[in-house]
């Protein structure tokens, strides 16, 4: 007969025996990467000279994920990134997610990883917002899972990634359109949201953690969906130099390369990486590395100056040149720890057969159940193993029920189909 189980189900007793890795996470924006404009031409921001910039910048860091933004839309670009920049004198393990795109947007997103540790499991595109229109640029949405060959225990760790370019400019309809972006997104992951880690990555385009887009990321009605900023530093990051280690805009002050690159200086904090309360705790696995976070090659001493001068204390000369001559943007980075309960790429099937719960609201859960397996019952489990609710499935596509009068934790849900098939999922709140 059988089983598929689904869950970490047996993390207290065994998590002792796992070993932890480490996976550095980068997010850039590369500066309409292979993408011509009237001020970015050949000459100004040649993609040749770009990829040597990328080769020194990631030999450097070394990331297990670098997301972009701003790579031209063109299905043979991610291949060019990957072969001249990424996979390079030696390095042979880096892969790519697949292209996707608006029908209208010259500009995208994407994700490439290291394949030794990491496989793609599976993506979507958001490309509308919640009144069906379409976006300024999509989102995309990335499921990875953590390889391991020689460890085989059952359980798998999943990362799921949302990229993002959010609306540029400062005007009332920016900031609206900024918003309708994050609202779709949240939108989905309320709808899709399963018991593993997620992150939020981009260029938000924003001046300060009061907008609304912004909120709606780390405020969200749905606490058990919210995301936080790793750094905990909330406030008006535009021009103050309060937050001039956090500032990853402009690297140019005055040479803007036919006005291809924007100036100013140091004084934005556009890019991002924000992490789900589950990596801030480690709840599935997957935990954000304290003190990692940073604006790559960022000193502080930056503040409405460029990115080459003065020389870097922290970062070597070659590396302080390509990422002023690279892009007008610094990349963010950090780390998370990752225990080893993972498994190897063959035992990882792209499968309908997971039980998906979606958050409603702070006080009601939907469980949705695979199309397909025909299941007899579905259980809630508290902790301590004990059943706190079940119901008869009886054909139902979906379970939805309020937690108000349960304690906050993890649970355990619970299906059995008419065939002994078990389903299993977590659930926090």
């Amino acid at each position: 007969m059988l089983r598929i189980i689904i869950l970490l189900v047996l993390c207290t007793q065994i998590s002792a025996a796992f070993a932890q890795d480490t996976i550095r996470f980068m997010h850039y924006n590369l500066l309409n990467y292979r993408n011509t404009t009237t001020q970015c031409t050949n000459s100004t921001n040649n993609p040749e000279t770009k990829e040597g910039h990328l080769e020194t910048i990631v030999a450097h860091v070394q990331p297990d994920i670098l997301t972009v933004n701003e790579m031209g839309a063109n299905w043979l670009n991610p291949n060019k990134l990957l072969t001249n920049s990424l996979n390079k004198n030696g390095v042979t393990h880096y892969d790519q997610a697949e292209y996707a795109n608006n029908s209208f947007s010259s500009l995208t997103n994407m994700l490439f990883f290291n394949s030794d540790k990491l496989g793609l499991h599976s993506q979507v595109a958001l490309s509308k917002d919640l009144t069906g229109q379409e976006m300024v640029r999509v989102i995309d949405v990335y499921k990875l899972f953590v390889k391991n060959g020689a460890l085989k225990t059952g359980d798998t760790t999943y990362m799921t990634v949302f990229v993002a370019h959010l609306k540029a400019g400062s005007g009332s309809s920016d900031k609206e359109q900024r918003a309708a972006m994050t609202a779709a997104a949240m939108e989905y992951l309320k709808n899709n949201h399963q018991s593993h880690s997620y992150f939020f990555a981009g260029d938000f385009n924003i001046q300060t953690h009061s907008e609304a887009c912004y909120q709606t990321l780390t405020k969200n009605s749905a606490t058990a969906i919210r995301f936080y900023d790793p750094k905990d530093a909330p406030g008006s990051w535009n021009n103050n130099s309060l937050y001039s280690n956090l500032h990853t805009q402009s690297t140019h002050d005055g040479d803007s390369r036919g006005g291809c690159f924007s100036t100013g200086g140091m004084d934005d904090r556009f890019d991002f990486i924000l992490c789900g309360k589950e990596v801030m705790d480690g709840t599935y696995g997957v935990k954000y590395v304290d003190g990692t976070y940073t604006a790559f090659g960022q000193d502080s001493r930056r503040f409405n100056g460029n990115m080459q001068n003065p020389a870097s204390n922290i970062i070597p000369s070659s590396v302080q040149t390509a990422l002023y001559e690279m892009s007008d943007h610094l990349p963010v980075l950090m780390n998370v720890s990752v225990k080893d309960n993972s498994v190897g790429v063959e035992d990882v099937k792209t499968s309908k057969s997971e039980l998906v719960i979606s958050y409603l609201n702070d006080q009601t859960i939907q469980v949705h159940f695979p199309v397909g397996v025909q299941l007899e019952s579905a259980q809630l489990i508290d902790n301590a193993g004990k059943v706190v609710a079940e119901m008869k499935v009886n054909g139902l596509a979906s379970w939805t029920f309020s937690h108000s009068s349960m304690s906050a934790g993890v649970y355990f849900i619970k299906a059995i189909a008419t065939d002994g098939t078990v389903l299993m999922q977590k659930a926090a709140f």
